[in-house]
């Protein structure tokens, strides 16, 4: 992972740690008095100690519990803080001389007010989107539906893109920003959007002469075209997450134009023999800066391929020329 594309959001490192049981005893401070939980598989808990609790309790009964954040989001204006990240992590428990493991996938968005200098946090929510393996070891988890589909008894999810977004939330974002960071924000904006289904947040996402290779939909041209075949793309696969490293952002002399390059985060398989930090496949996006400052994608390209980090020197950077 390289470093300086990795958050440093100290809201989301602490739930990170409390949910995992990793925290130190006095690490709730960071949730105000009267937070309140909204969570998919446990309901909703009030409180600063009830939700600790909760977090804290969660695997309680489990071992070697780990959680990963990715695609990490920080927004702010006059009123509101949000925060949000991908998450991913495994646990296990050992007896009768057998190793069950079972792996999960979420989405975490925790919202504070900007009277305080560093964030209370009011706000949770926590989207399970997945889980695979041994999944009977989260007891008491209301699973998700996944391939299922709606039914009657079907859980309110916790996390609705149209009002729960961060950038629904904080339109105009007043934290200072590197070009650099605003790239990635835009892919991650483009990621969430997809996996959530929110079309409205997605058409904002692509330049009007946008083109790219989108795997396995193969070669699409104009922002039109894009959004229309991804969002019939998408909607089989409500349990979709996209997970991203950002591995290299280079922008170009003029200032108004950029490549990215994301690595493809694989859940079950984040690190090779050597252990090595891998990626089952990277895309290289071209982006291009309007009149008014926003970044957007013009250029996509998904390429399939186990690669490390080791391996993204030898990516090329160039923008195609006739896209």
């Amino acid at each position: 992972m390289n470093s300086s594309f990795h958050s440093s959001v100290q809201s989301l490192i602490s739930f990170c740690e409390t949910w995992s049981g990793n925290a130190y005893s006095d690490n709730s401070q960071w949730l105000d008095p009267s937070v309140r939980l909204f969570s998919s598989h446990r309901g909703t808990v009030s409180g600063r100690e009830n939700v600790t609790a909760l977090l804290q309790n969660d695997f309680a009964d489990l071992d070697n519990v780990s959680v990963t954040l990715t695609n990490t989001v920080e927004r702010r204006n006059d009123k509101d803080y949000v925060a949000s990240a991908y998450l991913h992590g495994h646990a296990s428990r050992t007896g009768s001389g057998r190793h069950n493991q079972v792996r999960f996938g979420g989405t975490v968005v925790m919202r504070a007010g900007t009277d305080e200098a560093q964030p209370l946090i009011h706000t949770l929510h926590l989207q399970i989107n997945w889980t695979s393996g041994a999944r009977q070891l989260l007891s008491g988890w209301q699973l998700p539906a996944e391939e299922s589909g709606w039914h009657q008894r079907f859980p309110p999810v916790a996390i609705i893109s149209e009002l729960d977004a961060p950038w629904h939330i904080v339109p105009e974002n007043h934290r200072a920003t590197s070009d650099e960071q605003d790239v990635i924000d835009t892919w991650y904006r483009y990621a969430w959007a997809l996996d959530q289904a929110d079309f409205t947040l997605f058409s904002t996402c692509f330049s009007e002469n946008a083109a790219g290779n989108f795997t396995p939909l193969g070669y699409i041209s104009g922002r039109r075209n894009i959004i229309a075949a991804m969002k019939a793309f998408r909607l089989p696969w409500p349990w979709m997450q996209h997970y991203g490293e950002p591995l290299k952002v280079c922008i170009q002399p003029d200032r108004h134009s950029a490549i990215l390059i994301i690595g493809r985060i694989i859940a079950e398989r984040t690190h090779d023999s050597g252990g090595r930090e891998i990626y089952g496949a990277h895309y290289r996006v071209g982006m291009e800066k309007d009149s008014h400052n926003r970044w957007s994608i013009c250029w996509s390209e998904y390429n399939p391929g186990w690669l490390s980090t080791d391996d993204v020197s030898g990516i090329d950077t160039a923008l195609p020329r006739n896209r």
